[in-house]
């Protein structure tokens, strides 16, 4: 996944932007998600991830 300014989330593989509950609903699922921020490359996974799962 790509996190674009405003926490926007992309998913490059199936080229359609993501909302919290669909990331959540994945995770949920057993998919293994990695977030990196497009501006920087930085790995942002736990910060995109641990709000959505509270």
């Amino acid at each position: 996944m790509k996190r674009y300014a405003g926490c926007r989330l992309f998913d490059p593989e199936s080229r359609v932007y993501l909302s919290a509950e669909d990331l959540e609903r994945l995770i949920r699922q057993g998919i293994r998600v990695s977030v990196r921020e497009v501006e920087t490359g930085q790995d942002v996974t736990v910060a995109a991830v641990r709000p959505n799962l509270q």
